[in-house]
């Protein structure tokens, strides 16, 4: 009997990408096991599941299950994670394309290796899949990560970067121990946590292609909640003083006050006071910083196609 593999779909009211998504799912084939897809409806209309309505007419092969009513993000993984009765188990977003390469690649290392869960690299992407898109990490090999400190600081500025999320693969004996966090960044904690039961790897194949768009939680900086998750990597093992600390807290900085609009509407306000004022002091010592400089070499230096 083949062992089965489940790739659940975290789906959000997003039917026109999501239909991008179950098609780059429905290619992906492994001789030795089974595969079976998932959606997971956490939406507040019925965009999702007239789309399923229509898709099951012509594939039957796509499962489907509404969340009612709805989820809060951490209830929503922890549901699918509850839920999966596979040996191994995929959380991909409604939003992003899976390579035709990703299963085919990441379940055998994934076997094979003493770890619980393996990344993958990305390509970046905003509304069409074109040459030259860049990576989200330069990692040149399997990287293997069996401790919190060095697996949190590729969160940080610098350090070679991320694998994202949704391209996670997992051993279900072990993300089934774990419970999801609770946090707005809580993505970094439910990883960092499984590091309590094994070492995670990043494999750095571009398996998915990671799209960029106004949904995405990472272009909605939460000045509260980062503060919350630097405090997490401080307690992991992080130097609060180190140089990639820094330049992120600069960057988040940065990030949070451009998406506060117009100064003259904003100035009043005590918390962007206290940022402008960080930014304005603090920015003649990121220019002067060599690390800076090598960071941004090392972004113009990440492989493409």
């Amino acid at each position: 009997m083949k062992k089965l593999l489940q790739i659940f779909i975290l789906a959000r009211d997003r039917a026109a990408l999501l239909e991008e998504t179950l098609d780059s799912i429905l290619v992906q084939e492994y001789s030795e096991f089974e595969i079976e897809i998932v959606v997971s409806d956490n939406s507040e209309t019925d965009v999702v599941k007239n789309l399923l309505c229509e898709y099951s007419l012509i594939n039957n092969k796509v499962k489907y299950i509404r969340r009612y009513p709805t989820l809060r993000a951490d209830l929503h993984f922890q549901a699918i994670i509850d839920e999966c009765s596979a040996d191994y188990l995929v959380m991909f977003h409604d939003d992003d394309i899976m390579h035709p390469n990703y299963v085919r690649t990441m379940l055998p290392i994934l076997i094979d290796n003493n770890i619980v869960a393996l990344g993958c690299n990305a390509y970046l992407f905003s509304s069409k899949l074109l040459n030259n898109l860049r990576k989200m990490h330069n990692f040149q090999s399997l990287k293997i990560f069996d401790n919190h400190k060095d697996f949190l600081e590729c969160y940080l500025v610098g350090n070679g970067g991320i694998a994202p999320y949704p391209g996670y693969m997992y051993k279900t004996e072990f993300i089934k121990k774990t419970k999801a966090s609770t946090l707005y960044y809580g993505d970094v904690n439910n990883l960092s946590n499984l590091l309590n039961l094994g070492s995670i790897g990043v494999v750095p194949d571009a398996l998915m292609y990671y799209r960029i768009h106004s949904g995405n939680s990472s272009r909605h900086e939460n000045i509260l909640d980062r503060k919350k998750l630097l405090n997490y990597m401080f307690s992991k093992g992080i130097d609060p003083s180190s140089t990639p600390v820094f330049l992120s807290k600069y960057l988040y900085y940065l990030t949070w006050i451009r998406q506060q609009g117009s100064f003259f509407l904003n100035i009043y306000k005590w918390r962007y006071r206290i940022v402008t004022k960080f930014l304005l002091f603090k920015s003649i010592k990121v220019l002067l910083t060599s690390y800076f400089w090598t960071t941004i070499l090392k972004k113009l230096k990440i492989k493409k196609y």
